[in-house]
């Protein structure tokens, strides 16, 4: 009896586990069909492939909207150019249940969204899978006739004050320039003034009239040709003026290197950051380039549904402006034009510290620019004037690279001081106003401009020896000069905004030959420093031996290090006194200004050692009596003009 049961029981089994393979297999089907059908349309979505979503919703959904395929591809791609909707990101939401379910952020032209919440029931189509579309999967609550609509909100560009609060950057109006078509006349009368005043606004007659042909343009249309890059109005038959909003720069030439400018994004701009939008402002160079994300804020504005009759079903979201942060710096207005003015006609930079806290005064570099030209976009000719000026107004020369000369010489004897090499009081004979160790250099000789027999430590700074200095290296040595070096600046990334490369010692590790060693010293050889990195350096000269590191932002805490011995710099402060009260010291034309210790200097730069290079002047002068400013100057080839010395007179005197 057994055995006759056990066949049937055996076929049952077999029937009721196929019916239930065959079962879960077809369910494990489906929901890979599902899930491939998510995937797909959140590609789609995300990558901006609205080509492919026809061949994902069922062909009824789209009858349903009365929209063909053309329409559904094209509905995506408006509203997603139309709100500049970028950054896509998706969260889909798994089930075993026939529906796609989502939640979407993304930014826009007004600012982001996050979190909206999709959902659509999952068909069968044939022997296929659709989404049963309709147009909430565009926006939660729209209807297929629906529109979407947005208004912006842009914010206040933040402004770039002074210490004082004085502005620097900030947003005023400027000029535009424009006509009234029935003013023009007609015919050839028309024809000759669109001429004089296409010539005279120093744009084409074609733009003038591509302006007066636009659809909104009536008879008495203000029509706007160009907005003036200063806050003049030129008479010009025709042309009338109206005030626009405009970023504005009241210090101009005198702050350009440092401030810098705004201009219009172009697409490039746009590729680089797709939060940019084709009517957004940034900031081309300088510090308007450097803080960009903080004084352009965030856009705001409304997002909202509108029906095919105009009114609004819904708004989908509302972003408030954020207006750009002010940035305030430790400018001073006053300083900066006085340091700039000080210059004249010379070509150089001039950087001034208030050493005990490192805060940068002034920050200048000459020749310079009018940015003001540059917002509303130069004409080529005015470009081409700065461009073809051969002492290059572009070049910012506070962040340049110079051979600091003879203004190091006080760097040099502290590091000997305190290494045990130097003895202040010891008299040096130097008999000729050329040296050379012994006849191991070769042709190679240091020359120093003024004799002194017997030279000693202020005598050298008076005078400026470059000889006592070689000798004074010599007796150092590579090790330990370099190991001084060490303890200021050089190849350091300063915190400042600005860029710059960092100050050297030499091109490689070591000096190659003894003779660049003694170079050096001087501040000669292959060294270099910026005027800011040399106001660092020169730092410990009214801070005891403290390097202060310079700062450009009000907020920015104070940096220091230790470098000298208070009584090193007490010592070498003695003799850089004297360099401006002796009647022979190369500083002695400060001494119409009281309390001051200074340095003077002289780079030459030349292929060899015949003749006389192209020399550069500099100056490092600070106040004794309490420390309130330090200055460094620098005076490009200056031969047969006024040393950088002569030049900051008026500007010390200013700080008095």
């Amino acid at each position: 009896m057994k055995k006759k049961w056990l066949l049937p029981t055996i076929i049952l089994f077999i029937i009721v586990g196929s019916f239930f393979g065959y079962r879960t297999y077809s369910e494990n089907v489906k929901q890979q069909a599902y899930d491939d059908l998510r995937k797909d349309w959140v590609e789609a979505l995300t990558k901006a492939q609205f080509d492919q979503l026809p061949t994902l919703v069922s062909e009824d959904s789209l009858k349903e909207a009365k929209y063909t395929e053309e329409d559904l591809i094209a509905k995506y791609t408006n509203i997603f150019e139309g709100i500049e909707l970028t950054n896509l990101q998706i969260d889909l939401k798994e089930t075993e249940e026939a529906v796609l379910h989502y939640t979407a952020s993304f930014d826009t032209a007004v600012g982001k969204i996050e979190n909206l919440s999709y959902e659509a029931p999952i068909v069968e189509e044939g022997d296929a899978y659709k989404i049963d579309w309709n147009a909430t999967l565009i926006f939660p609550n729209m209807h297929a006739s629906d529109k979407i609509r947005y208004t912006v909100a842009r914010p206040a560009r933040g402004e770039i004050i002074d210490r004082n609060g004085v502005a620097l950057a900030e947003n005023g109006t400027r000029p535009q320039a424009g006509v009234i078509p029935n003013t023009l006349g007609t015919g050839a009368l028309r024809t000759t003034k669109i001429a004089l005043i296409a010539n005279a606004l120093g744009i084409t007659k074609s733009f003038v009239e591509s302006q007066l042909a636009q659809s909104w343009v009536t008879d008495e249309s203000f029509v706007p040709l160009k907005t003036m890059p200063t806050l003049d109005k030129p008479v010009i038959d025709g042309v009338v003026y109206q005030d626009v909003a405009s970023r504005v720069y009241p210090y101009a030439d005198i702050a350009a290197h440092l401030i810098g400018y705004v201009g219009k994004v172009t697409a490039e701009d746009i590729e680089k950051n797709s939060a940019l939008s084709s009517n957004d402002i940034i900031g081309r160079t300088g510090l308007e380039r450097t803080f960009d994300d903080r004084l352009r804020g965030k856009k705001g504005g409304e997002i909202y549904i509108e029906t095919a009759k105009g009114k609004k079903r819904e708004t989908i979201a509302t972003v408030e402006a954020v207006d750009g942060e002010t940035i305030q710096l430790t400018i001073d207005t006053f300083l900066q034009r006085s340091a700039y003015e000080s210059l004249g006609t010379g070509v150089g930079s001039t950087v001034v510290t208030e050493p005990t806290t490192g805060d940068i005064l002034a920050a200048v570099s000459k020749p310079s620019f009018n940015p003001n030209l540059f917002v509303t976009g130069i004409s080529q000719s005015q470009y081409a004037i700065y461009n073809d000026d051969v002492r290059k107004p572009f070049i910012s020369r506070f962040t340049a690279r110079y051979a600091p000369g003879s203004t190091f010489k006080p760097i040099t004897a502290a590091i000997a001081i305190e290494a045990g090499t130097l003895n202040p009081t010891e008299a040096l004979s130097i008999p000729a106003m050329r040296w050379q160790p012994d006849t191991s250099w070769g042709s190679y000789f240091i020359s120093r401009l003024n004799f002194a027999a017997s030279v000693d430590l202020t005598t050298s700074l008076v005078k400026s020896d470059n000889i006592y200095y070689a000798i004074q290296a010599l007796r150092l040595g590579e090790e330990k000069f370099r190991e001084g070096l060490n303890k200021l600046i050089f190849g350091e990334e300063l915190d400042l905004p600005v860029a710059m490369t960092p100050a050297q010692i030499s091109n490689d590790d070591k000096f190659a030959t003894s003779a660049l060693l003694a170079d050096t010293s001087y501040g000669q050889g292959q060294m270099l420093l910026s005027p800011l990195q040399m106001a660092a350096t020169y730092s410990v000269l009214p801070n005891d031996g403290t390097v202060v590191y310079p700062k450009l932002l009000k907020a920015t805490e104070q940096k220091t290090k230790p470098a000298f011995q208070p009584a090193t710099i007490a010592t070498i402060e003695s003799a850089l006194t004297k360099v401006v009260t002796s009647a022979d010291g190369t500083g002695h034309v400060l001494n119409a200004v009281p309390n001051v210790a200074a340095k003077t200097g002289t780079a030459e730069l030349k292929a060899t050692q015949q003749g006389r290079g192209v020399e550069n002047s500099l100056i490092v002068a600070y106040d004794t009596s309490a420390s309130r400013y330090l200055v460094v100057s620098i005076v490009e080839n200056y031969t047969g003009t006024p040393s950088a010395a002569e030049r900051i007179v008026p500007l010390l005197k200013s700080m008095q």
